[in-house]
């Protein structure tokens, strides 16, 4: 046990943190109690989460997709992680095992303004659009620095069914960056001939709060691993020299009082470098959530230390422009289950089969998804829940004449009922309704904005000596960010890349040179 006196300190407490710890204990032979986690918030899990209560309503503030071919180290994560639920199983073997009794087969993927369910096997791709995606395929993406999709692309391609798809499954806005579409595009290459089924989505059994973070914390509390909870890290001090060696770090607690950690020699630092539900805010079914860009503290952090060390990358372009970079989320908590036996009615999806249904033609670009119930562990039998969201908060509603950014839970559920022309139990559902939580997350989309390869640091940036940078905002080539897969790549490449452990870490799958995928996926450009 090599490691067993050093300490390593953790700044933020999402997925990428305590996935680095379970590899620091297994791989590297630290000690459970000088691992040091420190997060901002009161709960531990970062931007995987789920909380509430049958009484006040239950929250999800996003969706995130699992994917069984592609997520190569989540699943090795997730492997030595004990099931809460199931004896002698590991969370991967739970996960996988629920998901493959409940496959997911979407038959109500796109829903016109008549609420007429659409065919949309066919991609609606024309000549043109079939062409651009060709060249982007083959395009070196070190040529698309700070360039949009809509500088690429002709309008029409804005109106295929693709596109309707495309965007709302992974949450792409016209400006978001081409060199991550590009990457999507290579690296979801599977997903494309099944993205008007999203086949490919793989399931947890409750959310993933429940099914992935509280596992890990559980066993990580084995261990003896140290949280500080409701502390913001305010600066990293370093060495003075031309090398990138963290000496102390200060940080503020939520009483106001301010106090600084020493490192020693072989002691380790890791940065959530930015986070993606910075500054978010719940209102509920009489209250809208408020938008409330300002400072948000993982950016702050990020713009001090990289003023001071210029390897660590820009956070200039990803934090810079919160109204291009956010979106409106809300969850539906209601008593009994009439809606959902309408949904299912019209959808001919039972709940946690359907994945998104998005209303092609909404103002606000709304979505909904129904999981397998119960979402939530608490939820109990009468208790059914939904999750939605609005690529586009500051359009005016089709039939709540607000903004979405102004609407209240009510609101929101008032405008989807009469997207799903449910007006005639519009009264009924209501009554059945104990909560409608709005969220609004200022920088949820902020990862796809436009930007240089070079404004992402490496997970190691080159002359660090014990500062790693793990999240959505590290450079890892081929990866996709606003992924599960992209959190744990980079805490293991972290970890292993720092305590020069000879282990690998797994690459990603080539799917996109596979002869039998290539012709699966122009096959579906010509459907």
């Amino acid at each position: 046990m090599h490691d067993s006196n050093k300490h390593a300190y953790f700044i933020g407490g999402g997925l990428a943190s305590l996935a680095a710890a379970v590899y620091l204990i297994e791989d590297a032979g630290f000690k459970g109690e000088n691992i040091h986690i420190i997060e901002a918030l009161p709960i531990i899990g970062g931007s995987n989460d789920g909380s509430g209560a049958k009484q006040e309503g239950f929250v999800c503030r996003g969706g995130r997709m699992l994917n069984e071919e592609t997520y190569e180290n989540f699943w090795e994560l997730t492997s030595r992680i004990p099931s809460l639920e199931v004896p002698n199983i590991s969370v991967k073997d739970e996960i996988l095992a629920f998901d493959h009794a409940n496959p997911t087969h979407a038959k109500a993927r796109l829903i016109d303004k008549y609420g007429k369910i659409l065919d949309v096997h066919s991609m609606g791709f024309d000549h043109d659009d079939r062409m651009k995606m060709l060249k982007l395929f083959f395009t070196d993406e070190h040529e698309l620095d700070h360039m949009t999709i809509r500088e690429w692309f002709g309008d029409h391609f804005f109106t295929t069914n693709f596109w309707y798809m495309w965007q709302t499954t992974f949450a792409w806005q016209e400006w978001s960056s081409l060199f991550e579409f590009r990457r999507y595009m290579n690296r979801m290459i599977l997903e494309f001939s099944r993205i008007d089924t999203l086949e490919g989505v793989t399931r947890t059994p409750y959310n993933q709060y429940e099914s992935v973070i509280l596992p890990i914390k559980k066993h990580l509390d084995k261990f003896g691993v140290d949280y500080s909870l409701q502390r913001t890290v305010t600066d990293l001090i370093f060495k003075d020299d031309n090398g990138i060696t963290v000496t102390a770090i200060q940080y503020q607690d939520a009483d106001g009082q301010t106090g600084a950690i020493s490192l020693q020699e072989g002691d380790i630092c890791f940065f959530t470098n930015g986070c993606i539900t910075d500054n978010s805010n719940n209102g509920d079914y009489k209250t809208p959530a408020r938008y409330l860009p300002d400072n948000p503290p993982s950016f702050a952090l990020w713009k001090k230390i990289a003023l001071k060390k210029p390897r660590l990358g820009n956070p200039d372009p990803f934090f810079g422009k919160p109204d291009e970079t956010k979106w409106y989320s809300f969850t539906a908590t209601l008593r009994g289950n009439k809606m959902l036996k309408l949904i299912e009615a019209f959808s001919g999806n039972k709940p946690g089969s359907g994945a998104l249904m998005t209303f092609r033609d909404s103002s606000w670009r709304m979505s909904i998804v129904v999981a397998a119930q119960p979402h939530f562990k608490a939820q109990g039998e009468d208790t059914t829940i939904f999750w939605g969201y609005g690529l586009y908060p500051d359009k005016t509603g089709d039939f709540v004449q607000k903004r979405m950014i102004d609407c209240t839970g009510e609101e929101i559920l008032t405008e989807l009922i009469h997207h799903l022309h449910f007006e005639q139990h519009e009264a009924e559902i209501k009554e059945s309704v104990v909560n409608v939580i709005p969220v609004m997350m200022p920088y949820i989309d902020a990862l796809f904005q436009p930007h240089a390869k070079s404004d992402r640091p490496p997970v190691v940036p080159r002359g660090s000596t014990n500062l790693a940078m793990i999240s959505q905002f590290v450079e890892i080539p081929q990866d996709m960010v606003f992924t599960e897969e992209y959190s744990v790549r980079a805490a293991r490449t972290a970890v292993y890349t720092l305590l020069n452990i000879e282990r690998e870490v797994a690459p990603v799958t080539p799917y996109n040179r596979r002869p039998d995928v290539l012709a699966k996926a122009v096959h579906t450009a010509y459907r």
